[in-house]
């Protein structure tokens, strides 16, 4: 056992990694792991869309299901998947009807996938559609689900051009509160749980909502097989919001271009594979 600070690492926060640089990824834990030196890997949690390079064949299956103890995914599905709103990500069916194989690359334990329905856009994120991917996840074993609403402004600066130039319309308070309220009473009749990323106000609209850590504390611990505790501490590094604790993350924005192309993507790494009008949702959905 290692006598410093245990070490999470984070693959990718910055950019779907496992998904569009699954080589790399793989690459780069392998020689993280090599100079641990005096600290113990605790856990690794990867973001991705993509669920295939974890399955039998893909380069990062062997390393997650027989290598690291610990492995924890923030998987995203939002039902746009190959979309012209996320063009580069998988089709919802694709991504549901493969996971029973990612659990089993995952252990065999569903509660190390971490479901996103995130972000949630005004006329393009459904009822239907979370009620058709919580039933799945549900019935599988998956028992979270993490959202939040849009941020206008990031590290790329003011991200409004892209939802103007893509349709899509703001929302209200009111709107928010209201569909929130829906999305939760759906997700009460299938046994899934909310969890909001890093937007204490939503916490005020039910007491249904909880507050997500997409460095998940309990779930890593959950997870350790020497059963060791995780110092609470804040990731300063993160938005003051944030719950998760502190990761070290293998992920470039340069480097690792994301090829998702999402019309609203606030990072650094991606954004709109084209800039095209489109038309926009009614705006009483």
């Amino acid at each position: 056992m290692g006598t410093g600070r245990p070490l999470i690492l984070s693959a990718s926060r910055r950019t779907d990694l496992p998904g569009f640089h699954a080589e790399a990824c793989l690459e780069r834990i392998e020689r993280r792991l090599a100079r641990l030196r005096t600290r113990r890997l605790y856990g690794i949690v990867f973001w991705t869309r993509h669920v295939k390079p974890f399955l039998a064949g893909g380069p990062l299956h062997r390393l997650v299901s027989s290598t690291l103890d610990n492995p924890v995914i923030n998987l995203t599905v939002t039902g746009l998947g190959g979309s012209i709103y996320e063009p580069g990500a998988p089709a919802t069916e694709e991504v549901l009807s493969e996971l029973p194989r990612l659990i089993e690359t995952f252990h065999q334990e569903p509660w190390r996938i971490r479901w996103r329905y995130d972000p949630l856009l005004r006329g393009l994120s459904k009822v239907e559609t979370f009620k058709r991917i919580a039933h799945r996840m549900g019935e599988l074993g998956v028992d979270s689900c993490t959202f939040s609403f849009p941020a206008y402004r990031s590290l790329k600066g003011s991200l409004t051009p892209f939802f103007e130039q893509a349709g899509i319309p703001r929302w209200t308070e009111a709107r928010k509160a209201t569909f929130l309220i829906e999305l939760l009473d759906a997700a009460d009749e299938l046994g899934i749980r909310l969890l909001s990323c890093a937007q204490p106000k939503n916490l005020g609209i039910d007491p249904r909502v909880g507050a997500a850590q997409c460095i998940p504390q309990g779930v890593l611990e959950r997870g350790d097989p020497l059963g060791e505790s995780l110092e609470r501490a804040r990731d300063y590094s993160q938005r003051s919001a944030c719950q998760c604790l502190p990761s070290e993350d293998i992920g470039d924005y340069d480097a690792d271009r994301c090829l998702g192309g999402c019309v609203y993507c606030y990072s650094k790494a991606g954004g709109p594979l084209t800039v095209e009008k489109i038309g926009a949702p009614r705006q009483g959905e």
